[in-house]
Order: C-alpha cells, then structure tokens, then sequence
C-alpha cells in the first residue's frame, strides 16, 4: 500500500530490451501528465496503468509533483517501483532489495534541510543489466570526473537546494555498445545557447532543468534515426497537450518555475514524436510551412474490413470547418434522395441576394436540389448552402451527423456570416472519415457516385498528379501511357473550406480541406481499388497563402505519398506482355508475326505479319488457347488442308480479322484495348493466316497479356 512520503508502490519486474528508454522510443502510446499533484493523484494514474517517467517536486510540504506518464504496455511494458520523501539509505536500500537501478531521481529539501526523493526504478539484472550509478548532493566537478572515470553519459541531471546550498544529483549510464551514444551536458545556458548547441552538436534534449536565473542545465544526445522533438516555454498547464498535439508529440519532461511579471506557474515541456514517422514527417513539414495556427492532417482506408488509420495528428481536434462543413449538408440531402423523400429534380427556394460572402434572405428563385448541392459543393456557394440548410432543417442535418456517429460535429451558424466569430461550426477529421466511411459502407445506397460526382473532384486539386509523376519517375520503367492509365483509374472528390477573419486589431484564416479517393492496385494480377478518407485544417493562421500551402501542398499530398507510390508499384507487376512461341513457314521466307506498341489498357496496339503473299487475304486468328482446339491437341499439322510444308495451327480459331496484305507481303491489324481494369491480366493467343493462289501459309504464334 502506498503512503505518503515513505512507502512504495511495487510490482514484479519484467525485461527491458538493451538500448531501449522513454526518452529514446518513438512508438506512438498512450501518456498523461498531471501538474501539482498528491501522491495519491499520481497512484490513481500509476493504478490504470500508467508508469510515471518523469517527477517535478514543486512542494515539500505538502508534497506536491509534476508527473509525466506513459502507459506502461507495449515497447514501454516494464513493471517499476516509484517511491517518495524517502532517504538516500532508503534509495539504497529499495535498490538492494529489487535489484534495480534508477530511472528517475529528484531530490528535494522537505522544509527542515534534509535532503529526500522521489525516484522510480526499474530492473536490472538479466538482458536489462545496465552498468551504472548515481549521485546526490555533489558538485559537478564530481560529476564530471565520475563520467570520465568510468566513461558513462548522465541520464538525469538535477540541480536543487538543500538550506542555502546548490548540489547536484545524476543517474549515469555506460556509454558503450547498444547504449553507446554521443552526447554533451551544459549548465547554466541561456534558451537561444540550447538551440545553439543542440544545432552545433546536431543532437536533440534528453534531460533538462530551469534555473531559479531562468537558464537551463541541459543534456544533449545525437541519435542515429533521431525521432522529431521539441520544447516549450512559458505554457500554461492547460496549453501542455494542445502544443504537444500540435507537434505529434508526447512529453517526456515537464519543468515548471514561476514567472517573474505574472506570478503565474509556467510550464518548460520537453516532446518527442508519438506518432508513425509518416505523420511525424508531414507535421513537421506544415509547421515548417506555416508559422503559427493549430493544425492538423488523417488519412484513413475506409474500404471495409481494411479500415485503418494510415496518418494522423490533432485527428480528434475540433476545429472551425468553414466551407469543408458543407460536406455534411451535402450527404443528409443525398440520403434524403436515397430513401425517395426528395429527388435531384425537387425544386427548391433559393434566396440568392448576397452581402458579401453572407446570404441576405433576399432575391428568391426555385431550383433544382441537384443544381443547389451543385453549386454548393463545386462552386462552395454560400446562398446555395443556406438554401439546402433550411430546405431541411439545420436539427436534421445535425441529427444525420449524430446518426454518422460524428461526435464532435456541429453545425451553428449560417456559413459566411461573422456569427462564425461568436457560434462557430464544430468538426473533426475523425468524423469526416467517418462520414466518408459511412457513405463506402452504403449508407447512400446507389447514390453514392452521384454523391461523389456533385463535389469538386481531381488530383490537381492536392498536387497529387505532381506526386503520382514524381514517384512513377523515381521507380522508372513507367511510361507516360501507363502513368496516364494510373491516374484514369483514380478518382478523388473534395470540399475545401476557408474563412478570414480581423479581430482586436489581428487578422487570421481558417482554412481546411476533406475528402475521399480511390487509388488502384493490382493483387495477383487483378486491378482492384482501395479507398481512403483524407483532411487536413489550419485554424488561427497569420498568412493565408502559408495555410493553403500547407494544407494542399504538403499535409495532403504528403500523406498519400507513399500510399501513391505503392500502388505504383503493384502496377509494375502487371506490365503488358506479347511472347512469340512456334514458328512460321513459308519459302523462301516464313510468314512473320510481330507487334507494334504493347497491350496496355487505354491505349491501341496492332498485330503485324510480314512474308505474306502480295496482295493476298491475310486472317488473324484469334484463340483463348495454344494447346487445344475443340478437343484436338495444338499444335496441329495443316499440310492435309492445303498448307505449305512445315505449317502448323498454333491457336483456337475462336475470333478472325481479315485483312489484305500489300504488294510487299505486309499487312497489319489494330486493336484498342478500353480503359477498363476488368481487362487486366485478359490472355490471349493470335496466328496469321496468308491465302496464295495454290496453297496457305502460317505464322509464328503470339501470346498477348493485356497489362499497364
């Protein structure tokens, strides 16, 4: 049972792997942070099944700690033991006892100038042996030639005070084989001499601590494949999450200090990537794209079972939708044509006057529900939009919302008005897909490409005929007419949003972007398709031009990249065929077979013989086999029917061209294959047949395989 200030909560220990540790481990998990709290607020935490990885005393008595939290499952699955206002010989002890070592020491003075902790520690015997140390109430002369004496690195650097006295205490490790990584420790340096020396060093924050001066001590590492990180100063405890959320990151430290002018606690947070490296990499393009503004990017397969998440940060983010909400409305009118309530043709009362982007009420008209949702989502027509909105009912709109399982979705206002300011529109990327997810399901029966076809549509709209060429470029063996065939076969709709607004003397742009696509593949030799739902959002954005970048030239395409680049290369597996086999006859020269272009789908390709008779009937024989002929066995002697010595029937005469050779003996015969991928991997076998006045001669067989 824990109690405060001197008991411990233990488990049994379980292995670590070698080189392993919270402060390295990019593996997207679950986390929480609390600021100021008891110990028996952190044992809540620790009990549902968090390890805390990190601990801030901010209060000897009460004893009060920043904690940060990872769930203890997965790569981060290790039992610990965590204890607090124990003594140094206590420390030593629990070490003793568990066969542990420390990894996390914070030493404090309780009000009376002794020195205790709070520390956790994890095992350390079997693969999880670690060579390593500790020490308290040091100098950093100590320190410095502890670590060079036994060539170990600090793992946790604290400076405190103990009375009117500064120490120092460290955990070390040995800095050699999985563990072995270059590293530097500073004291006493300014926030522009962090950046400064992680940049020189080209390494990133393991550990640090803020001055009462407010500088920092710092401990730097240089890792081989760096995960993404960041800090921050100056947070308040409710922006921690949203900051780190916008960054695809989780803490890994969490200092805290009180601000000289407002006498406020500020939080100094240290994050590291918690999300797949595709999402960690789009992020960080936005933010280097974008300057300020919360943001967010997902892209999901929606397919059925094969619904998963393929990138995703600020996901579960509600943001201000502007334009992109429409997708809502437009999806409850089509569901109300699905269940026959409506039809496209349903005239409908459109008030058409306009104060600049907000609907006046004025200037009514009837048109047809499919020109309204027409406009609306193509041309993003405001005046269109509140029509729809009250042919319907903004509670029904929003109550297909709720029914789509959109949580987070709310439509508050008439879009284009200021009262976006005061009532803004609710959603999320999550329930976006989920929408999109819904329609894939059936929830618009055969309505569903009509749904599709009444959005803006195109790969240009995102960049993505830009990537799909840079890509098939980058694989090669593509060409322009089976990169064009690539593209025909996708299909992308979208509804874009944007607002800006000028507030208290400052101007920001909303902007967002959510659609669906449908990418080909093809899987053992069929070409199938796979769909996804996508979206991204840029709210509270300084430069307009800077959010629209970010958003279609980076966080989208981006994102589809190398979902792009796969299905590219399931194309290469398919590639059009012809083989020759057999042989022609013919004297004093056989009857020849070739073919002029490849059998790619979209395109035209022809069959040509050569050696033929002059200005003779030519048959191009078409067959589904090359070994059997309504029941007899191929190839087969021709010479009983009339031809030449040495002629054979190669193919089934299922299908025959006719076609007049030239005086020279050529002939030839086009085929055009249509854009349809029901034909990929279609088999087929010719044979030319060339009539003389006496007797007819063969050709080689040709086997053609219908391909990209």
């Amino acid at each position: 049972m824990l109690r405060l200030l001197t008991a411990s909560l233990a488990c049994a220990f379980a292995t670590l792997l070698p080189g392993q540790y919270d402060q390295e481990l990019s593996v997207p998990t679950a986390n929480a942070t609390l600021v100021a709290a008891t110990v028996a607020e952190i044992t809540t935490v620790i009990n549902s099944g968090y390890r805390p990885i990190d601990l801030e005393v901010t209060s000897a008595s009460p004893l009060r700690m920043n904690a940060v939290f990872v769930h203890n499952s997965g790569s981060y699955n290790q039992a610990f033991a965590w204890y607090a206002g124990i003594t140094a010989a206590q420390v030593s002890s629990f070490l003793t006892t568990n066969q542990a070592r420390l990894s996390e020491l914070e030493p404090y003075d309780d009000g009376s100038g002794n020195t205790r902790f709070v520390c956790v520690m994890v095992n350390n015997t079997g693969a999880n042996a670690r060579q390593w140390g500790w020490l308290y109430n040091t100098t950093t002369t100590v320190i410095n030639n502890t670590i060079t004496a036994n060539g170990h690195r600090i793992f946790d650097l604290d400076t405190y005070t103990i009375g009117a006295t500064t120490y120092y205490s460290c955990i070390t490790i040995l800095n050699a084989g999985s563990d072995n990584r270059p590293w530097w420790w500073y004291l006493n340096v300014t926030s522009a001499q962090v950046g400064t020396f992680a940049n020189q060093n080209q390494a990133r924050l393991f550990d640090l601590q803020r001055r009462s001066n407010g500088n920092f001590d710092i401990v730097l590492v240089r890792d081989a494949s760096p995960p993404t990180w960041h800090w921050f100063i100056g947070l308040t405890s409710a922006a921690i999450y949203p900051t780190l959320n916008n960054y695809a990151q989780r803490p890994i430290c969490v200092d805290s200090y009180i601000d000289p002018v407002t006498l406020q606690r500020r939080y100094i947070t240290l994050g590291i990537q918690n999300e797949n490296d595709l999402t960690a990499g789009v992020c960080e393009l936005m933010h280097a794209t974008v300057a300020d503004g919360t943001m967010g990017a997902y892209l999901r397969r929606i397919d059925g079972a094969s619904n998963s998440e393929v990138a995703g940060f600020n996901q579960n983010t509600v943001f201000e939708p502007a334009s992109t909400m429409k997708t809502v409305a437009h999806t409850h009118a089509m569901r109300q044509v699905r269940l026959n309530n409506v039809t496209l043709g349903t005239l409908i009362p459109v008030a058409t006057g306009m104060s600049g982007s907000c609907p006046t009420g004025t200037g009514v008209q009837q048109e047809t529900l499919q020109y309204a949702l027409t406009r609306m989502m193509e041309n993003s027509d405001n005046a269109r939009t509140a029509a729809v909105v009250a042919y319907f009912g903004l509670t029904a709109i929003n109550n297909t919302a709720a029914a789509l399982g959109m949580a987070n979705t709310d439509w508050n206002h008439t879009i284009g008005c200021a009262t976006a300011l005061t009532s803004p529109n609710e959603l999320t990327l999550v329930d976006l897909a989920d929408l999109h997810d819904q329609v894939e399901g059936g929830y618009l029966g055969s309505w569903r490409d009509t749904f599709y076809d009444l959005m803006a549509e195109g790969l240009p709209s995102h960049n993505l005929d830009t990537v799909i060429n840079q890509e098939a470029a980058s694989l090669g063996g593509f060409s322009s007419a089976t990169i064009a065939s690539f593209k025909a076969q996708c299909a992308l709709a979208h509804k874009p949003g944007g607002y800006g607004w000028t507030s208290g003397g400052s101007t920001w742009y909303e902007r967002a972007s959510g659609g669906w696509i449908r990418i080909p593949w093809v899987i053992g030799g069929v070409l199938s398709s796979r769909e996804y739902a996508f979206g991204a959002f840029v709210n509270r954005a300084s430069i307009e031009a800077d959010a629209i970048n970010a958003i279609y030239s980076v966080a989208i395409p981006e994102m589809l990249r190398p979902t792009l680049r796969s299905a590219l290369q399931s194309w290469g597996t398919s590639l059009a065929s012809t083989t020759s086999f057999g042989a022609g006859c013919g004297s004093p020269n056989p009857l020849t077979q070739s073919v002029f272009g490849q059998p790619r789908i979209g395109t035209t390709f022809s069959y040509l013989v050569t050696n033929a008779f002059a200005n003779s009937i030519n048959m191009l024989a078409f067959g589904m086999s090359n070994t059997n002929a309504n029941g007899v066995p191929l190839p087969v002697s021709l010479v009983p029917l009339g031809s030449e010595p040495g002629c054979f029937g190669r193919v089934s005469l299922d299908s025959t061209v006719v076609v007049i050779a030239n005086a020279g003996g050529s002939a030839s015969s086009s085929i055009a294959v249509p854009n349809s991928g029901t034909l990929l991997g279609h088999v087929h076998y010719t044979q030319w047949f060339s009539f003389g006045a006496l007797a007819f001669r063969t050709s080689n067989g040709m086997r053609t395989e219908v391909g990209l």
